[in-house]
């Protein structure tokens, strides 16, 4: 008998199993955007970090690793010095 003569119902067991695991791999692309999405929106506050507007010594928002450039922080909202520091600060 021919695969086909035995599926009655017109999907074959390599196309269930090929759109499950199509299914399985947009979920798991759909939870990384969820995820990456909810990073980029929750920073925390200037309070909440200790956020200052000048330098610890030598280290200061423009020479940290969450340093974007022109005033943003990629993990403290608000506007950020590029002299400025907060207990997040992590060399580059």
């Amino acid at each position: 008998m021919d695969s086909n003569e035995n599926n009655k119902g017109g999907l074959s067991r390599r196309a269930v199993l090929a759109r499950g695991a199509l299914a399985a791999g947009a979920v798991a692309t759909m939870d990384l955007l969820a995820a990456e999405a909810n990073a980029q929106v929750k920073k925390a506050t200037q309070a909440a970090s200790g956020y200052q507007a000048s330098p610890k010594g030598n280290q200061q928002c423009d020479n940290c690793r969450h340093w974007a450039g022109g005033g943003v922080c990629k993990v403290v909202e608000g506007s950020i010095a590029a002299a400025g520091w907060c207990r997040l600060y992590a060399k580059k």
